[in-house]
């Protein structure tokens, strides 16, 4: 690899990880123009919450910071990516936290999930990278309690979380509180979706179709 070679690889990571930077701000704060000029207009989105086009996702997005009530915030947290550059596609892996204030549901919980997304990233005629597949990879998560005197004896417990994936059944439970099921095809660290995903974004970034 010759200097230029360095210079243009560095542009390209430099430009990537600007979007996932992006996106994350776009999205907690609803600029919603920012967040959808991160994708391709073909893109996909593949989460707890939603499976499709990203174009449905934003406008899912804008009814669901619309309905947070007073209080309510969340945001998503990027860490650093590991990126591969392959002349105009690229694979990205960056840890993400998803921190959530609930309030009054009936008490006020700090919900937290860990994973990571896995993006496939183009770069078409305008020059401009963007994410072509955004898929979220669920580690685990957590929800406690903003004042624990609030919330009476028995009330983990009472709850039924065995219906949903260990990696992220807490968020599952709260989104079945509001009336959103969760997909079934939610990819858990450690499970054979990951292998599969994993080995499918290997095969794209040396030419393969997904």
């Amino acid at each position: 690899m010759n200097n230029n070679d360095r210079l243009n690889l560095v542009a390209d990571e430099h430009e990537i990880d600007q979007v996932l930077s992006a996106w994350a701000f776009a999205r907690d704060c609803g600029d919603w123009d920012v967040l959808s000029n991160c994708y391709q207009p073909d893109a996909e989105m593949n989460i707890s919450w939603f499976s499709g086009a990203a174009s449905d996702f934003v406008e899912r997005s804008k009814g669901m910071l619309a309905d947070f009530k007073p209080g309510e915030h969340g945001k998503h947290q990027i860490g650093r990516a590991r990126i591969n550059v392959a002349g105009d596609r690229a694979t990205s892996e960056c840890h993400v936290e998803l921190l959530r204030r609930v309030v009054g549901d009936p008490f006020d919980f700090d919900a937290i999930s860990w994973g990571r997304f896995f993006d496939l990233f183009e770069k078409r005629e305008d020059g401009v990278w963007r994410i072509f597949r955004r898929t979220m990879v669920y580690e685990k998560d957590r929800m406690d309690p903003v004042n624990p005197a609030d919330v009476p004896a028995g009330y983990f417990e009472a709850m039924d979380l065995s219906q949903y994936p260990p990696a992220c059944q807490i968020l599952c439970f709260r989104l079945s509180l509001i009336g959103r099921a969760p997909m079934d095809n939610i990819i858990q660290v450690g499970s054979d979706g990951e292998v599969q995903l994993e080995s499918d974004a290997k095969n794209w970034l040396g030419g393969a179709s997904v």
